[in-house]
């Protein structure tokens, strides 16, 4: 069920915030006007549900929910798609995230996961000019000029190069920087607006999140270099890196092999027999990421990742990697292996090694006894620690961002299981030596 919101409507808390309108209006060049239609035609659908619930069953009342969830859910859908980049980023973000979101909205913001839009050909041609020269097509057999996938702020070609080999090209969008530098400014003042009303979930470091990522992925350079140490480390058997065409790839402009396969959630649907051999894997190769490697992909959405012909799982866009060092790696597999129960160290104290501050040092240790108590046998990591982070909220424990880039990645991954119907044991977790 969605966060309960205080009963400031959506315009008086717009009306409170003139900063606020302003950048919807003067920096976002016109684009945002949606925003304050989408955000009253919200408020007015929760309304109405409020209203009418009240003289209803709780059954009735909790069919109507539904509808009130996915009619919202379409609207924001809608809204993500007309603005592009950080609005789509941020749908895909949301749509892995069914610890945050009931299922209405993750249904209709997956629809994101696939579905930008794509600029034509002719409008990149320019930049692909101005990294490889004008005579660019001599280093190709054969080039697509339609796009294979876009996502939100790139665009992938498949094309032959004049060797033979085939490969992925990632175009940056045009005019993807100097949208996310406006969409940055909103999103930052939209969370401060929000984070009264919704106060279940810490909206400002989520946003912070969000951006950082996207910063990130707007730096090719980075995300070959991110590639590059990626593919270097030893991973699980059956988890398939992508190799850098480094010679071509620039600042705007990333060439990898091209790596055919199916979609993770579309070949599921198609062998959900295969569910558990996959998806196990999968959380197991993030758990090794994690505590054993120190350095995680952290952009799980389904557009990612790829199942091969002979079944490995081929992990996609680099643009978001996080780097452990060697003492957050430890503290934190001690950590997970602590909310699994196979650590003998005192959960509470595994917190504070961490990390985690709070003003009465007791707060660690109540959280953890009440954690111990509930009964945990039928729960997978990911569950765990998305009740763990609910109640580290609510008691106002103050997380480092590693930790809640960590869980979110997690807990993603931990979706996929939940929406394929597949168990998850400790036995399973790679433990950190």
């Amino acid at each position: 069920m969605l966060p309960k919101l205080t009963l400031m409507s959506a315009l008086e808390a717009l009306k409170n915030n003139l900063q606020f309108a302003r950048t919807l209006v003067v920096d976002g060049r016109n684009r945002y006007f949606g925003v304050t239609r989408t955000a009253l035609s919200i408020e007015q659908i929760y309304r109405k549900y409020r209203n009418r619930a009240k003289v209803l069953s709780d059954t009735q009342a909790e069919a109507l929910l539904r509808d009130t969830h996915r009619e919202s859910a379409n609207l924001i859908c809608d809204l993500c798609m007309e603005n592009g980049a950080i609005w789509v980023k941020f749908a895909q973000f949301l749509s892995c995230r069914p610890d945050i979101l009931p299922l209405e909205y993750i249904i209709s913001l997956q629809r994101l996961q696939n579905d930008a839009n794509p600029a034509p050909f002719e409008d990149i041609h320019p930049m692909i000019v101005e990294e490889w020269g004008r005579d660019w097509d001599k280093a190709f057999k054969a080039f697509n000029a339609i796009p294979a996938a876009t996502a939100s702020v790139a665009q992938v070609h498949r094309a032959t190069l004049s060797n033979g080999q085939e490969v992925a090209v990632k175009f940056q969008l045009p005019d993807a920087r100097e949208l996310f530098e406006q969409d940055a400014r909103v999103f930052k003042t939209f969370a401060g607006l929000l984070a009264p009303l919704v106060k279940e979930i810490d909206i400002k470091q989520v946003t912070d999140q969000l951006i950082g990522m996207t910063i990130e992925e707007l730096d090719f350079t980075r995300e070959a270099n991110n590639l590059a140490v990626f593919s270097s480390k030893i991973h699980l058997p059956g988890i398939k890196v992508p190799r850098l065409i480094d010679s071509l790839s620039t600042g705007r402009i990333m060439v990898t092999e091209w790596i055919d396969g199916v979609k993770l959630t579309d070949y599921l649907h198609q062998h959900p027999e295969k569910a558990q051999s996959i998806l196990t894997r999968l959380l197991n190769s993030y758990i090794q990421q994690i505590t054993q490697l120190g350095i995680y992909h952290a952009d799980p959405h389904p557009g990612n990742f790829l199942i091969t012909p002979d079944e490995q799982i081929a992990v996609l866009d680099y643009g978001a990697i996080v780097i452990l060092d060697t003492e957050q790696r430890s503290r934190y597999a001690n950590l997970l292996l602590g909310l699994m129960g196979l650590h003998s160290g005192r959960l509470g104290e595994l917190f504070r090694q961490a990390g985690f501050i709070c003003e009465r040092q007791e707060t660690l240790e109540e959280i953890s006894e009440r954690f111990i108590a509930d009964d945990r046998r039928d729960k997978s990591v990911s569950d765990r620690l998305a009740e763990v982070l609910d109640r580290l909220r609510r008691d106002r424990v103050q997380m480092p961002d590693s930790f809640i880039a960590m869980a979110r990645v997690i807990i993603s991954v931990g979706g996929f299981l939940k929406r394929f119907d597949v168990p998850f044991t400790p036995t399973a977790i790679p433990v950190s030596r």
